[in-house]
């Protein structure tokens, strides 16, 4: 039997206008998924009081879309299931509950006393807006690749940020509501508390469109200045440019840190856990550090290297990709400052789609608007790059990425229509594609692509339409790997999960 299979569909309860006494509303639009590269923790993990068995580990996915809360799951493979049963195309293969929200500062809930919520003024609260762009990084850069704690950055369209830490194993900074909703899991399973949780920062980039952003990576050891301490975001805009800016909240470093008891940025141990954690910084969240490429055409997609610091790509309208790279010192006293390394130009339609290949960085994948998706060699710079301590990060990055950047492979007719969003494994070997024909494929990124045939295509999995996905494994309890979320790999189980116009995600097994 095939390792790609349909596996799971959540419908998201929309608990703003779940109230009996108005008619049913159409289905909010989900345009934004992402798995987060933080583990769960026992705590994070609901668990029926009525059973000692512990907690199954557990994926968290987070959704985005026309409504203004940011929904958090956790997937679970059953345990439970009969062994006798071949049905594995069904919710029996998995659980899914939500178990928490992401809301910004001015959502005020309050009980309706008939299953919904109101915002104080009586008006549900239905941002017309939503959040149109979602990312999540992994505040460490250590060697542990389980610890650290998440961080969420979202936009809605006219560039309003929110920034929601989540303290792994301890305390989150963010405040919640004081209302929380109960209601049940859309998966299946015991009805629990979702809490809404509010922002630790949140800031307005006028000059952002608010429909494309990326978190500079923390993991990467040698990534910081002296001067600069902040998680920061880069976000497009139509003029072209892209701005990177403060998030407000402080990023782990090599061998420092700031503390309130025995907590640490980074930090998930047990002497830590009970702690409060200082995720605050002293900047001013939304200050823009550096503003890159004005003048060009509007910004569609972001993509930064997994491996060299300070290094990303940027999809443009007009089917152009630039890939910059920091020309500043290690310990600038300047503003920060990036150079364009390279220029694509075999497209000319918009390039929604882009994203380095996981984890060395080794190809860069997009998609456009023709239904083409394109692969390009980047391993001479990756291979290029030192991570000798001795040597300037940003000039060491800049003489690799002077490398050169060579068009591989190009799937003519990967979709019939847009491509929306792209997905690489993290067994650097598939990437999956997403479209608005209504279709999820998993591409081979060798041969594959050169001859327009997908390893495997979910056809029809929406009724509009594909506007993400995202790619994430379980551990299972026989499975043999030890990774969580994007970071997985080895043993662990892929799962791929999509969304799109018609407010359902798609969760599909994607085993060799």
């Amino acid at each position: 039997m095939s390792g790609y299979r349909t596996l799971h569909r959540i419908h998201p309860t929309d608990n703003d206008a779940s109230a009996s006494s108005t008619p049913p509303s159409p289905p909010t639009p989900i345009w934004r998924v992402a798995f987060s590269p933080c583990r769960y923790s026992s705590s994070d993990q609901s668990t029926s009081s009525t059973t000692s068995t512990p907690p199954v580990p557990s994926l968290r996915l987070l959704a985005a879309g026309g409504s203004n809360i940011i929904r958090a799951y956790s997937l679970q493979e059953r345990t439970n299931k009969d062994a006798n049963s071949n049905d594995i195309l069904d919710a029996s293969a998995m659980r899914a509950e939500c178990t928490d929200c992401l809301v910004s500062n001015d959502y005020i809930s309050v009980d309706d006393g008939d299953g919904g919520t109101f915002a104080a003024d009586g008006v549900r609260n239905k941002a017309l807006l939503g959040y149109s762009s979602l990312d999540i990084a992994r505040n460490y850069c250590g060697a542990d690749t389980t610890a650290g704690n998440e961080v969420v950055v979202a936009s809605q369209l006219g560039g309003k940020v929110g920034v929601w830490v989540r303290i792994v194993g301890g305390k989150d900074n963010a405040a919640t509501t004081s209302n929380s909703s109960s209601s049940s899991s859309s998966g299946g399973g015991s009805p629990q508390q979702q809490h809404h949780i509010k922002p630790n920062a949140e800031f307005t980039i006028s000059l952002a469109t608010g429909t494309t952003l990326a978190i500079r990576p923390p993991t990467l050891g040698n990534y910081y200045s002296k001067k600069e301490n902040d998680i920061l975001v880069a976000l497009g805009c139509p003029n072209g440019a892209v701005v990177l800016c403060r998030t407000g909240v402080m990023a782990s470093r090599p061998g420092e840190g700031n503390k309130i008891g025995s907590g640490v940025v980074g930090d998930t141990s047990s002497s830590a856990s009970n702690d409060d954690v200082n995720v605050i910084s002293n900047s001013i969240p939304g200050d823009i550090v550096a503003t890159i490429g004005g003048g060009h055409a509007c910004v569609m997609s972001i993509a930064w290297h997994p491996t060299i610091p300070n290094t990303f790509a940027v999809g443009r309208k007009d089917g152009t990709i630039d890939i910059y790279s920091s020309t500043s010192s290690d310990y600038y006293d300047e503003d920060l400052a990036f150079k364009r390394m390279h220029r694509l130009v075999h497209s000319s339609f918009p390039i929604r789609a882009l994203s380095f290949s996981q984890p060395d960085g080794a190809l860069l994948f997009a998609g456009d608007d023709d239904g083409k998706l394109y692969s390009y060699d980047v391993s001479v710079a990756s291979s290029q790059y030192s991570t000798d301590p001795t040597q300037s990060t940003s000039a060491n990055a800049s003489r690799a990425m002077a490398a050169p950047v060579k068009l591989v492979a190009c799937a003519l007719t990967a979709h019939k229509g847009w491509i929306m969003n792209l997905i690489p494994f993290p067994d650097g070997k598939r990437v999956a594609t997403c479209g608005s024909d209504r279709s999820v494929k998993v591409w081979d990124c060798g041969m594959g692509l050169a001859s327009s045939t997908p390893v495997h295509s979910f056809d029809g999995v929406h009724t509009g339409l594909v506007w993400g996905v995202a790619c994430g494994s379980v551990v299972g309890s026989t499975g043999s790997g030890t990774g969580i979320g994007r970071m997985g790999g080895g043993g662990d189980r892929l799962k791929l999960v999509s969304c799109g116009n018609d407010g359902v995600m798609q969760i599909f097994s994607c085993s060799d």
